[in-house]
């Protein structure tokens, strides 16, 4: 019975949400915790799903994104003008002084986005376009300035049929010159200034450790002489297969007298081994 009774509440609200006026909606911020919702220049809003809930075949949904000051002008240039609303402000020179200070953008069909799919983490970047030059494009926004949205339900022949209300003041972040970040010890956190200095400590005991181990490994005492790491290499004697008959195919007759000199081991060199 619980249950019966909180899915009418759910239906009354939902319409008493969505009526045939559809401004009850405001765009909003995207909920998606991993992206940065607001830039110096761009916006990410959550998609209109559900907002026009009403048959309007081939309409389409388009995005007001201007200057917060410039509402009131919108609103009344959309109600007075008789030129088609997406050419009003062109988004080159919407920003420009003595312009509108808004453009319309595209978002989508209306039938893309109906009530019965829930809009889950899809999310529309404002400003994704970067610094183009059409008129309806999707253009960045002014640098640190107060930012404010509506989405419009535009029909086939672009007569304005519908339209949510104002967004929320959005303000971007201001960019700031690079001489005025100051980057001095005093602008580093304490957890920065400890897990540094760990790091650098770490760093000069390895290069302290390694140090220790070459020395050990090129000054090494046998039989209490010292020798070199040179002296400890072990090169392996090999035969080539059409020498095996000769007892010692590397062996110079004329230096056979001095043979005894050399080492016949399977290793060079050998202690006692002449060096030359």
């Amino acid at each position: 019975m619980k249950t019966d009774a909180a899915l009418r509440l759910m239906s009354l609200m939902s319409i008493w949400m969505w009526t045939s006026e559809g401004q009850i909606f405001q765009p909003v911020l995207t909920s998606n915790a991993f992206l940065a919702k607001v830039t110096s220049n761009t916006v990410i809003l959550s998609q209109p799903y559900c907002v026009f809930n009403q048959p309007c075949p081939g309409c389409v949904i388009w995005l007001v994104a201007g200057l917060c000051s410039a509402n009131a002008n919108f609103d009344a240039l959309a109600n007075s003008s008789a030129s088609s609303i997406l050419s009003l402000s062109p988004y080159p020179s919407a920003f420009l002084p003595s312009s509108y200070n808004f453009f319309v953008t595209r978002v989508g069909y209306l039938a893309d986005f109906p009530c019965s799919q829930y809009p889950g983490s899809s999310y529309f970047v404002v400003g994704a376009d970067g610094l183009c030059s059409t008129v309806n494009c999707n253009g960045v926004l002014p640098s640190g300035s107060t930012v404010c949205f509506k989405y419009l339900l535009i029909d086939a022949n672009g007569t304005l049929v519908n339209s949510s209300y104002w967004s929320g003041n959005t303000t971007l972040i201001q960019l700031q010159p690079l001489s005025n970040i100051y980057d001095g010890l005093s602008a580093r956190s304490g957890a920065m200034v400890v897990i540094t200095t760990l790091l650098c400590v770490a760093a000069a005991l390895l290069l302290l450790l390694f140090l220790c181990m070459l020395c050990v490994t090129c000054c090494t005492k046998k039989d209490g002489k010292q020798v070199s790491v040179m002296n400890s290499i072990r090169i392996p004697r090999y035969d080539t297969h059409n020498l095996k008959e000769r007892a010692h195919p590397y062996d110079n007759p004329s230096y056979q007298a001095d043979s005894k000199n050399y080492s016949t081991s399977s290793t060079l060199p050998k202690d006692g081994a002449r060096k030359l």
